[in-house]
């Protein structure tokens, strides 16, 4: 259902895509490689990618719940 959101969407409207997993870990999310091909091509295209790479602020914010309790 991913890859047909990116699908539809593609040069149509704009996209922010987050993920936990970097781009060369995405054959795990998508059922063949084709696929993670083509969904990275269509993402990509036309694309400005910031790569983040920190600690999740979800996690941050548990991680200080648990330790003041």
């Amino acid at each position: 259902m991913l890859f047909e959101l990116i699908a539809h969407r593609y040069v149509r409207r704009s996209r922010l895509i987050t993920a936990n997993q970097p781009i060369s870990q995405w054959d795990s999310i998508f059922t063949d490689s084709m696929m993670t091909a083509a969904a990275i091509d269509r993402l990509s295209h036309h694309a400005t990618m910031i790569e983040r790479q920190a600690e999740s602020f979800r996690k941050q914010a548990a991680l200080s719940r648990t330790q003041t309790t």
